[in-house]
């Protein structure tokens, strides 16, 4: 591939990649970990292109001030594609699980071994083992890069695995497609490690962050920004599936917090904004393979699950309540939460949406009637217990 060729291919990912970050931040909402974390890979890719770029112009001019150039520029590569292998993995799970605070505990080894490979990468600059620049300031690969190429196969590995066990607790992910960033990227790797003198990684990347990034468009359409869970605009979507698939049985729950205003005006709105994300993380965790979970309005949630089996329904209801116990009872958080619980099955060869919609609603306000009632009691009875305790202790002194 001659010098044109590859300023072309690179030049065109790189500008690409410049307009799509413009256009991300132009219409930029909300900007949470996987935001900034896509921006970097972003950057990486960028600059990583133009500079490749420049690697193949000084290789093999003369001159130390070529051969310097023709090292800090493959070592930059490297580091990289290092770099952004690693942000990679990291990306994948917050897009997925939406938890910063788990990426170090469990990515730790392989954010220590990338910033290894980094330190590694400099002192290749003076070594050569990973690859040199001869007498002649032309570029060598060299045994040690297979080292590298090890590392972005685990990655790779790494971010299946992750998909494939967060598919096997909580289900299918919509708008999410990794394989669109990992075959033009894998593709372009394996080619320019076979083929030297072809320049197809940067190309590969910039294919597979725009792909991801039309998907990211997608999800801020049907997807609620702060907890994750689809949203109203999605259900429509899911309500026309339900209303055209004879075949099948729908049973729906409709979720509301207890009480969700005093947790507001006790603690604050992002105290009530972690709540809802709490609650929607609940709701993920019960939910089973053939369900999906909404937020329907504000502290409202719907749960919408394919089956002919009452019971298997019925047994999700338990789920949540057991998950919601367990998060009680941990009292990791200033606040308990409860839910009120609405239930009803959907036959599409006999049922309205409507008649459906408006029957979870109806049995999710009764329950919602009687765990008030319930829990007003309580208050009640915690309120009467604590006045006499005091009462007795007055009298004691």
């Amino acid at each position: 591939m001659n010098i044109q060729s590859i300023m072309v291919s690179d030049g065109f990912a790189s500008v690409l990649l410049v307009i799509l970050l413009v256009s991300r931040y132009m219409t930029r909402r909300n900007r949470r970990v996987d935001d900034h974390i896509f921006s970097a890979v972003t950057l990486l890719a960028i600059t990583a292109g133009v500079i490749e770029i420049f690697s193949f112009m000084v290789d093999g001019l003369p001159g130390t001030t070529y051969r310097v150039l023709n090292v800090l520029t493959n070592s930059y590569l490297y580091m990289a594609t290092v770099a952004i292998a690693t942000l990679w993995v990291l990306y994948v799970d917050m897009r997925l699980y939406r938890n910063k605070e788990q990426l170090w505990p469990k990515y730790k080894i392989m954010i220590i071994a990338s910033g290894v490979m980094q330190a590694v990468l400099i002192v290749n600059a003076f070594a050569g083992f990973c690859f040199r620049v001869d007498e002649d300031n032309i570029y060598h690969r060299l045994p040690g890069l297979y080292v590298i190429y090890v590392f972005l196969l685990a990655s790779v590995c790494i971010s299946v695995y992750t998909l494939i066990n967060y598919r096997a607790e909580y289900g299918d992910v919509q708008f999410f497609p990794i394989w669109l960033f990992l075959i033009p990227v894998v593709s372009g790797c394996l080619l320019q490690a076979a083929f030297y003198g072809i320049t197809l990684v940067w190309p590969g990347i910039a294919l597979g962050i725009t792909a991801i990034y039309i998907n990211i468009q997608s999800q801020q359409a049907f997807v609620d920004t702060l907890t994750g869970l689809y949203n109203r605009q999605f259900i429509e979507h899911a309500l026309y599936v339900m209303n055209t698939d004879y075949k099948s049985l729908y049973y729906g729950i409709m979720l509301d917090i207890d009480y969700f205003k005093e947790i507001n005006d006790r603690f604050g709105h992002s105290v009530g904004d972690d709540a809802l994300c709490q609650a929607a993380r609940i709701f993920r965790r019960a939910a089973m393979l053939d369900a999906r979970v909404f937020r329907f309005a504000g502290d409202e949630f719907i749960i919408l699950m394919r089956t002919l089996d009452k019971d298997a329904a019925m047994h999700m209801v338990d789920r949540i309540r057991g998950e919601m116990i367990r998060f009680n009872e941990s009292g990791e958080h200033p606040y308990t939460l409860s839910f009120s619980m609405g239930f009803a099955k959907f036959d599409p060869r006999r049922d309205t949406l409507d008649d459906f919609l408006r029957e979870i609603d109806e049995t999710m306000y009764e329950d919602k009637k009687r765990n008030h009632e319930r829990i007003d009691r309580e208050r009640a009875k915690a309120a009467e217990k604590a006045e006499q305790a005091e009462k007795a202790e007055n009298a004691a002194n």
